[in-house]
């Protein structure tokens, strides 16, 4: 009974103490005044990271937004890659054009001059002031030529005449031939040869096809080779003079390939080609052919690289 009273009073006694300590009070509201200072600078940090992480939260919601029109603007550009090869297409034409202008112009006040001189109106192919770099290429390697001595000869695309009538001119026993797929270049063609008494046959044709194989001893190909759409080749109207398709080069190619079948045995293939048509790659289709390849002229006509390929076993 003494130790349940006595256990009692110690009790009390420590919850008195508990209840009622001045000093204990003091420490405890001195550590909380030190303490405050501080906890009340970290809330109002806290507080002013949490408004920051809001304002970068809205800024970057804001950049991906830009981020998203930036990206659909990207996707939704103009290619203008077709527009560009449409413009250089047109630019060739232009050209081409100019070219055939230029050697209208040149023929005209040659025509005056001998007309003024009281001369004959027979035109003096061999006397233009502007030849074609066919004929330039032809008189160049005339020695080779009559040291073949040419049975058929055979112009592809022949438009005015002007160079197989100029090799008719040249080799009179010379049997020759002209192809164009344009009908009124084939009138053109024998009208030029008729007025300058050259024997000749134009004939209204795709390319060779129609002939017999291994019958030309000499190939002369002035090919459409203006850079163009696809789609432009294959008319049969003056578009056919120019437009050469891809690399300038698709009716080239085909006819490349009739080469080995239509050429005679120790035959000879002239063909005029320009910078843009890309000759290597032509001189590397003929060399799987088998022939040997040689640049006969070179020369700048106004904008355009001109050259003459010649082609031989």
């Amino acid at each position: 009974m003494d130790d349940t009273e006595s256990t009692t009073t110690s009790a009390d006694e420590n919850t008195g103490n508990l209840c009622d300590n001045p000093t204990r009070d003091t420490l405890a509201e001195g550590l909380l005044g030190l303490l405050k200072p501080t906890v009340d600078q970290l809330d109002d940090r806290v507080r002013a990271t949490r408004i920051s992480q809001l304002e970068l939260k809205q800024q970057i919601e804001s950049l991906n937004e830009e981020l998203q029109k930036v990206r659909e603007a990207l996707n939704n550009h103009p290619d203008l890659d077709p527009y560009v090869k449409k413009l250089i297409a047109c630019k060739h034409k232009v050209t081409v054009v100019l070219n055939v202008l230029q050697a209208s112009q040149d023929r005209l006040n040659e025509i005056r001059r001998m007309i003024s001189k009281e001369k004959g109106v027979r035109i003096a192919i061999q006397q233009e002031p502007a030849p074609e770099p066919e004929q330039d290429a032809l008189e160049k390697d005339l020695d080779h030529l009559k040291a073949k001595n040419p049975t058929f000869c055979l112009e592809v695309g022949s438009g005015s005449g002007v160079i197989i009538t100029a090799f008719g001119m040249a080799f009179p026993k010379t049997f020759c031939v002209s192809t164009d797929i344009n009908f009124k270049a084939c009138e053109m063609s024998k009208a030029t040869s008729i007025h300058n008494n050259v024997q000749l046959d134009s004939v209204a044709m795709d390319l060779a096809c129609n002939f017999v194989n291994h019958m030309f001893d000499v190939i002369i190909f002035n090919p459409p080779y203006v850079v163009t759409d696809s789609n432009e080749c294959g008319a049969s109207d003056i578009t056919a003079s120019w437009a050469g398709g891809l690399k300038g080069r698709e009716v080239t190619d085909r006819f490349l390939a009739m080469i080995p079948k239509k050429l005679a045995p120790n035959g000879v293939f002239y063909l005029l080609l320009i910078e843009d048509n890309i000759p290597n790659e032509v001189v590397q289709i003929m060399s799987r052919y088998g022939f040997k390849s040689e640049t006969v002229i070179k020369r700048r006509v106004k904008n355009e690289q001109q050259l003459v390929l010649k082609f031989y076993m």
